[in-house]
């Protein structure tokens, strides 16, 4: 399981700035502020010592500025004694400027995928690690970069921007190796996302089911399927469904036999009515004992009739629970719950 402080260690060996030891001897004491032999110290590497005389004790009572290398006692009986101090320091960058560096480079690469140092592999470790090297580098030189040449009349010269130079070719040279590596494990900030689309449905906003590829000839019912929701897709506020077209904000069930139901449509014509029923038989003559003649044929159907109106959509608010409660639903109708 990496850790920061891993890839920091990593990254030091990358950069060969390895610790070295130190060690000073002053006194007898007249001030409580030492100046170290060299900046960038180790705090948890120094040992303090004082002697009286006859005595060598350790102590813990003194702070150290680690950048500046400054070490300062805080305990007055410390004057008129000798002190030892060892400890470790660094050329370039303290522990915790590498810390930073692999903390901002791991903050990259962490930024659109979902990853944990825990479960990354050495190649992985390895890419973060190059990339902190490039960040620490790229400090360093905006420091030396203040550095200026140096040339005194008697001919000496100091070309103080070598270093700068130096320096700045080295840091390429890390940055085109960690493009390299990153790109090839898709990883940091020009990785690629794949992922995949989703269709939305006009009509109420929401994603459209997505089920699991099969072949042709596979004839079991179909398997659903839950994807993650793409990034980068299409917002909400951008896809308006078919309710606010009709001037309603949620438009629960719409009730419709065809197109020609919705505004500005017209609606089919009716059929025209029958026609009226034709005269009764004249009665046949007289007999003996005659009956009465049978009906007479209805008459033909009579011309077909005007158009209908132009259809309608009715606009229902209700509740959910009287939206249940609805024993049938009327067409040509919008129930909208609220």
């Amino acid at each position: 399981m990496a850790t920061l402080d891993e890839i920091s260690s990593g990254c030091r060996t990358y950069l060969r700035d390895f610790p070295q030891f130190f060690e000073v001897d002053q006194g007898p004491l007249n001030t409580l502020t030492i100046r170290l032999p060299h900046p960038l110290v180790s705090a948890s590497t120094v040992g303090v010592y004082l002697n009286d005389g006859t005595t060598t004790t350790p102590t813990d009572a003194w702070q150290l500025d680690e950048r500046n290398g400054l070490l300062k006692l805080i305990d007055n009986a410390a004057l008129g004694q000798r002190v030892l101090i060892t400890g470790y320091h660094f050329n370039w960058f303290l522990d915790s400027d590498l810390a930073f560096h692999a903390g901002q480079v791991w903050g990259e690469m962490s930024y659109y995928d979902d990853l944990r140092l825990a479960g990354m592999e050495p190649a992985q470790i390895e890419v973060i690690q190059l990339g902190a090297v490039v960040s620490a580098l790229w400090s360093l030189v905006t420091e030396l970069a203040l550095d200026i040449d140096v040339s005194t009349p008697e001919g000496m010269f100091i070309p103080a921007h070598q270093r700068y130079q130096q320096v700045l070719q080295m840091m390429q040279g890390y940055e085109a190796q960690y493009h390299d590596k990153a790109s090839m494990m898709n990883m940091g900030l020009n990785g690629l996302s794949q992922f995949r689309l989703r269709r939305v449905a006009y009509t109420t906003g929401r994603y459209v089911p997505v089920y699991k590829e099969r072949e042709i000839d596979d004839h079991r019912p179909p398997e659903r399927i839950y994807p993650p929701i793409p990034e980068g897709g299409p917002s909400s506020s951008s896809i308006t469904p078919i309710g606010e077209f009709l001037g309603v904000s949620t438009v629960e069930e719409i009730e419709r036999l065809g197109w020609v139901e919705l505004p500005g449509y017209g609606g089919s014509g009716g059929s025209g009515a029958p026609g009226p029923a034709g005269p009764a038989g004249a009665p046949g003559p007289a007999g003996p004992a005659g009956a009465p003649g049978p009906a007479g044929p209805a008459g033909p159907a009579g011309p077909p009739g005007e158009p209908g109106p132009v259809g309608t959509l009715n606009i229902i608010e209700l509740t959910q629970a009287e939206y249940d409660a609805l024993a049938t639903k009327q067409p040509n109708t919008v129930y909208v719950i609220i």
